[in-house]
């Protein structure tokens, strides 16, 4: 594509109408977050199965993108649009009526459908109809949106809980969606689709992996012995290891082409993202519990925590997307990655002594490093692809970028309930299982920062694209 060429209206709408569809869904995704205790006695139910509303939606949103390249080349995206925009709404009807955590479950779940196939249509687009040289402006600004909505969430929510009641989380996005759903629907150009084979196989292995691997997480409390941790972690690994030789075999449509899994650097951007999104809505679950439970704030005070953290890092995606087409990845993502293990390491070690002070700072050191990466990896790893597998690697990025995200949440429920004493109380019990939850997202952290060292000496070596 020429890197000259102008990037006309229609697309630009068409990027901005499909974008809003997206952040209307995960905007919903953390501000339940904040009105878990609300819920709690509302639904008569424990936090580990309140937090199903965050959890069950995101494994929805998971196994949707999961289908995303087989969609893009079956169906036209304008069907697609209108698709996401359909389900994000009857979903977010039946969650603003619900009346007992099942109904809110099926609500949350139909629209983590349309989340699903907006979210990697977003990118698809920009991969698609933006020249490479302006990739990053875009992905970085189409990114800071997504990226901003999860972290605005439990401000969002802990405004709408205050002030009027939690049904509002959902009346409010309602009219926002379909208006961005009119607006990508008719300015979003026809693409080449044919229907390809569905491999059904493929795809309920995947299913299988991924829900056994979210139910062993969530009973880890339970201990190894109980059958759904052993016996999840079992059904996970072998459906993963059937998955794999079958998605291998030559001659067949698949749900998605691993071959892109053989780009040592495309895989090294994939995980930076994929561990910047864990911590990310990790760190939205844990603080407005830790401020709500831990010490004692209004859901107004603990939704604001992670406000300016948020608002910073929406200033500073596009400005980092520009900064990649300009002078590439190196600097940022080694000084986005030392201030994200220096936020997050600050928050271990002043476990014990957290103020609302301390929160913001902290957050807003790691959201900075955060906004260095996370946008950006997402550019480098698909530029490392030929254009007929991008569908196939923004698949991985979103799926990846979501399961992390479910898989967060649980975790993070269960090292809180396992590594709090409740003898000791329900406050002093939150404080401690954050300080716990803190350091494995720290070992997270060393992860990410590993990961850039080596995709430096790729690039040292000419194996990087930019």
């Amino acid at each position: 594509m020429d890197a000259h060429k102008k990037v006309t209206p229609s697309v630009i709408w068409s990027i901005v109408g499909t974008a809003g569809v997206a952040c209307s869904g995960v905007l919903v995704e953390t501000s339940m977050n904040v009105t878990f205790p609300t819920l709690m006695k509302v639904f008569n139910q424990s936090l580990n199965n309140v937090q199903w509303i965050t959890t069950a939606y995101l494994l929805a949103v998971t196994l949707t993108i999961v289908l995303a390249a087989y969609l893009q080349r079956s169906f036209k995206f304008k069907s697609l649009i209108i698709a996401a925009g359909t389900a994000s709404v009857i979903g977010g009807v039946i969650c603003m009526v619900s009346t007992t955590l099942p109904i809110m479950l099926l609500g949350r779940i139909i629209q983590g459908i349309g989340t699903g196939i907006a979210m990697p249509l977003l990118f698809s687009i920009i991969m698609l109809e933006v020249p490479r040289a302006k990739q990053g402006s875009f992905v970085g600004t189409a990114g800071m949106i997504i990226a901003l909505a999860p972290s605005l969430g439990p401000t969002y929510g802990g405004i709408c809980l205050s002030a009027l009641n939690w049904r509002f989380n959902f009346i409010f996005t309602l009219p926002v969606t379909i208006v961005f759903c009119i607006i990508a629907a008719c300015f979003m150009s026809d693409n080449e689709a044919h229907r390809d084979h569905f491999n059904f196989s493929e795809y309920l292995l995947i299913v299988l992996a991924l829900i056994a691997l979210t139910l062993a997480v969530n009973n880890l409390s339970s201990g190894l012995a109980n059958p759904l941790v052993w016996g999840g972690l079992l059904v996970t690994a072998a459906a993963l290891f059937s998955f794999f030789k079958l998605a291998k075999q030559e001659g067949k449509a698949h749900i998605i082409n691993i071959g892109v899994l053989k780009n040592t650097s495309f895989n090294l951007g994939l995980l930076i993202y994929t561990f910047l999104q864990f911590i990310q809505i990790s760190l939205t679950f844990v603080i407005p519990n830790l401020a709500q439970l831990g010490l004692k704030t209004s859901a107004l005070t603990s939704g604001m925590l992670l406000l300016l953290g948020s608002l910073l890092s929406a200033f500073f995606g596009p400005v980092m997307g520009r900064l990649l087409d300009s002078q590439g990845f190196k600097k940022l993502f080694l000084i986005g990655s030392c201030l994200a293990m220096a936020g997050i390491l600050l928050y271990i070690i002043f476990a014990q002594k957290l103020s609302i002070a301390l929160i913001v700072i902290f957050h807003v050191m790691f959201m900075t490093g955060f906004s260095m990466m996370y946008n950006n990896s997402m550019t480098i790893g698909l530029q490392q692809l030929e254009v007929m597998h991008i569908a196939d690697g923004n698949a991985l990025f979103n799926m990846l970028q979501q399961y992390s995200g479910s898989i967060g949440t649980a975790a993070m429920s269960v090292i809180i309930a396992i590594a709090g004493s409740p003898y000791q109380g329900q406050s002093k019990q939150v404080v401690m299982g954050s300080q716990a939850a803190f350091i494995v997202l720290f070992v997270f952290t060393l992860l990410i920062f590993a990961c850039v060292l080596s995709l430096i000496k790729r690039d040292k070596q000419g194996l990087v694209k930019n």
